[in-house]
């Protein structure tokens, strides 16, 4: 695949990451307050929340997965700042420390500092954002080696043109990627089920191709447990209405 590009426009992070977005991260760490940050977000332009439902009663394993997936919203290269809101003053630390050890702004804001009341954290939150964003707003694009961008895949609604167009041109701008030394991921484990065997044929090295296959099962076997039928809900009835018969054609339009 012949593309005449070597280099994109990005925003250099002090952590040498580079995103092609520079927005303000307001995260909610605590379910309580996901309500005031979203509105915070919602006041302030090129702001996105995120947040989690729940942040107590979680099992040991069950909090590590949450931690981690709250902090590397944070981390995300596309985040210029973050905006850390919660109910549990430790938790707030805990994951505001993690994103700030990348270096990029952070500013962090619990129910405790602004006396329980909902209305001054919205307040106090929304002069924080509001700094936040003007400090990331002088951040600039510079040239940045496709070697430091990171490419992440969702699935769309898949049909019978997906498998056909769409991904396969996806494929090799992914392929094409890699061979310059970037990175490409799917965004859902799931995304390859009932393809496992053909993407792990592709894999490197043997192990990777059985890190591939592990995967699959591992989430399968996590479905089952809460009584769900990965392949026996797939293809799913807006897949089969706009032409998909299996799961395997549905994992090659993903």
């Amino acid at each position: 695949m012949t593309m005449p590009v070597d280099h994109f426009s990005g925003y250099h992070r002090p952590d040498g990451r580079v995103g092609v977005r520079n927005i303000l991260l307001v995260l909610s760490v605590t379910g309580l307050t996901g309500p005031t940050a979203r509105r915070i977000a919602n006041s302030i332009s090129n702001a996105v929340y995120a947040g989690t439902p729940s942040a107590s009663g979680l099992t040991d394993a069950d909090q590590i997965v949450q931690d981690r997936t709250l902090t590397g919203l944070g981390l995300n290269p596309n985040v210029g700042a973050v905006l850390v809101v919660g109910a549990n003053p430790p938790q707030v630390e805990k994951i505001a420390a993690a994103i700030a050890s990348s270096g990029k702004p952070v500013e962090k804001l619990s129910l405790d500092d602004c006396g329980h009341d909902a209305i001054t954290l919205s307040e106090r939150g929304l002069r924080a954002a509001t700094e936040l964003a003007r400090e990331i707003s002088f951040c600039t694009r510079q040239a940045a080696p496709l070697s430091a961008l990171f490419l992440g895949l969702e699935c769309g609604r898949s049909d019978p043109s997906s498998g056909l167009v769409s991904n396969p041109l996806l494929g090799r701008v992914a392929d094409y990627l890699i061979e310059a030394g970037g990175t490409a991921v799917f965004g859902e484990t799931i995304e390859w089920l009932g393809l496992e065997d053909a993407l792990s044929a592709r894999a490197s090295e043997a192990s990777t191709g059985a890190a591939i296959r592990a995967a699959v099962l591992a989430r399968e076997q996590l479905a089952s447990h809460d009584g769900i039928d990965l392949r026996g809900r797939n293809p799913d009835p807006t897949n089969i209405a706009a032409g998909l018969s299996t799961i395997e054609e549905k994992a090659i339009g993903n």
